[in-house]
């Protein structure tokens, strides 16, 4: 038998070749031919002097392999068969793209997702698309306006992509921060809002009607307080049940009727808390049970909250269906309670406004008094268009404060609901200036270096912290030297340097915008070095930069420049930047 024909191939060997399979045939002359096969055999063939198990394929008409003027020895042992074919998923075509955001662009995501819907709050975290450099994290948290579950158009728009699957598309509410490379976009669509505290449920004790204001502490300091939008910027997460009733808290049991289901909660300088009820005449008594008084509240408060991004990564209980959890986004607003010094500073701001905001310092006292918030400065400006009142923040101890964080969201619905509806009002996160200070001491005789430069960087860093400034308030040379030259040990001063760098500069490549400094100019800054009129140091006849302390490092003020307002400026030493604070001795 011939083992060949124009439509019959017998392999080399005995090969498993799939019913549906094809095979690809690149004879000599490098002729392709691409089949489906007919029929597929395994038999004994005795052909050539040899014999063996062979494949034979049996190829479709129309597709004949060898041909009679093919030379048929050559054409035989020069043929390239290829059998084993594997089927491969059609690729969908990449989209290269930045995502921006806005209600312009349309966002192809990467299958379906059913129960996006718009007003739903997503993280977009990704790789921010910086010209020149890579690897730039960020992320941050926008709404969906519009969902829809389509395919994608081709090229003319006026009909399906061909083979395309069903894929959500979405449309962000506003644009992003910044733009983010496509191919490392993650947009997190299970997103909920957390809050410092760990839950807590306990009996507090039991009721005794014979007793007038009875009172009991909570076991598990300190209570947790969450931002809210009213006038002491908090709401407590405290619940107290009699008998499986709720009672409220109030500010005071003063002139409440004697049914009045209330109580009043005090707090420690040890973060302790204690609940009060009345004495019958102002507010109930207690009534008589056995661990009756139950309380369910939050404990946990403070700057400890403020966790990094991606640094939660456990659950204290899993709900059903949680497989992981994380934190794409950095936690903001949480600040510690007010020490003696703080609170003597804003409880006679607390009486001045009453609540009702009407003057600018209305403004300006209500934020500063308002939980999270550590400094405030509020100034009547113009937008172009109106007047409006300006209202510059810090957070307490300079907490951060994210613009999409319930402490800004609260303060800024407070303003609305407290002040004139018909009043304009821009809030504002304050603008960090560190200040830079480098200078020579000179130690009196028989005063060791060590100890007079550790007093006097600690006098330096106490003069110049964030408690001891404010919003726009200029650091003077002679600040500076009053400081170290009342140190004791202390014989003189020399500042060789005294500048400030702004969190901030204007972008003059792109009008009315803001950019960081680059690492040049932070080192130029820090440097001393005199600038002329367009930005270049000054030299010296060596050709040296010409280094001399400012007299005054400004600190500007909310103010409108180049039609964009500025928020204030707030300047201070912090040991958290240590080069920042350089001392020599001078012998």
């Amino acid at each position: 038998m011939n083992p060949h024909a124009p439509n019959l191939l017998s392999l080399d060997g005995d090969y498993d070749i799939a019913d549906d399979g094809w095979v690809v045939i690149i004879k000599p002359d490098q002729t392709e031919i691409i089949a489906k096969p007919s029929q597929v055999t395994h038999v004994s063939l005795a052909a050539y002097g040899i014999s063996g198990k062979s494949t034979q394929v049996t190829l479709p008409e129309g597709k004949e392999w060898i041909l009679p003027s093919d030379e048929p020895f050559s054409t035989v042992r020069e043929t390239v068969i290829y059998i084993q074919s594997e089927e491969l998923e059609l690729a969908e075509e990449p989209v290269e793209e930045n995502v921006c955001g806005g209600t312009e662009q349309l966002i192809e995501l990467d299958g379906l997702f059913v129960g996006l819907e718009s007003g739903r709050w997503v993280i977009v975290s990704g790789e921010r698309d910086i010209p020149g450099t890579s690897g730039v994290r960020f992320s941050e948290l926008a709404m969906l306006s519009s969902v829809t579950q389509n395919v994608q158009l081709s090229g003319d728009q006026s009909s399906p992509l061909p083979g395309d699957k069903i894929h959500s598309f979405i449309k962000f509410a506003d644009k992003l921060a910044y733009c983010f490379k496509r191919d490392t976009v993650t947009i997190h669509g299970n997103v909920v809002k957390a809050t410092h505290g760990e839950t807590r449920k306990e009996v507090l004790g039991s009721g005794d009607g014979a007793k007038a204001l009875q009172s009991f502490t909570l076991k598990q300091p300190p209570l947790t307080y969450v931002a809210a939008a009213n006038p002491s910027g908090v709401d407590s997460t405290l619940k107290v049940f009699v008998n499986d009733v709720q009672w409220h808290e109030t500010r005071t049991l003063a002139a409440l009727p004697s049914t009045a289901r209330n109580f009043i909660t005090k707090t420690d300088d040890e973060g302790k808390t204690t609940v009060v009820f009345g004495n019958g005449r102002e507010g109930a008594r207690l009534p008589t049970g056995i661990e009756n008084i139950k309380a369910e509240y939050r404990n946990g408060i403070g700057k400890a909250g403020n966790v990094k991004a991606e640094q939660i990564s456990l659950l204290t209980t899993r709900p059903l269906g949680v497989k992981e959890v994380v934190n794409p986004l950095r936690a903001s607003g949480g600040a510690d309670k007010e020490n003696r010094d703080q609170a003597r500073k804003n409880v006679p701001l607390g009486v001045k406004a009453l609540d009702r905001l009407v003057s600018v310092q209305d403004y300006e006292d209500f934020a500063r008094i308002f939980a999270g918030i550590g400094k405030a400065r509020a100034v009547e400006l113009s937008d172009g268009r109106r007047q409006l009142v300006h209202l510059t923040i810090a957070g307490a101890d300079d907490i951060p404060i994210d613009r999409n964080s319930d402490l800004f969201r609260n303060l800024q619905q407070a303003l609305l609901d407290f002040g004139d509806p018909y009043q304009a009002v821009q809030l504002e996160i304050r603008e960090l200036m560190l200040i830079v200070i480098s200078a020579g001491i000179s130690v009196l005789p028989d005063y060791q270096w060590e100890p007079v430069v550790t007093d006097v960087r600690y006098a330096l860093l106490d003069a110049f912290s964030f408690d001891r400034r404010e919003l726009g308030q200029d650091v003077m040379l002679s600040e500076v030297i009053s400081v170290i030259q009342a140190v004791r040990g202390v014989a003189y001063v020399d500042v060789d340097i005294l500048r400030g760098i702004p969190e901030k500069i204007a972008d003059m490549e792109h009008p009315g915008q803001r950019r960081l400094l680059t690492p040049a100019e932070i080192a130029m800054k820090v440097s001393g070095s005199l600038m002329d009129d367009s930005g270049d140091p000054l030299m010296d006849s060596n050709g040296k930069p010409l280094k001399e302390p400012l007299a005054r490092v400004a600190v500007n003020l909310a103010t409108n420049k180049s039609s964009t307002i500025l928020p204030a400026q707030l300047a201070f030493l912090t040991p958290e930047v240590p080069e920042t604070l350089i001392l020599n001795q001078i012998s």
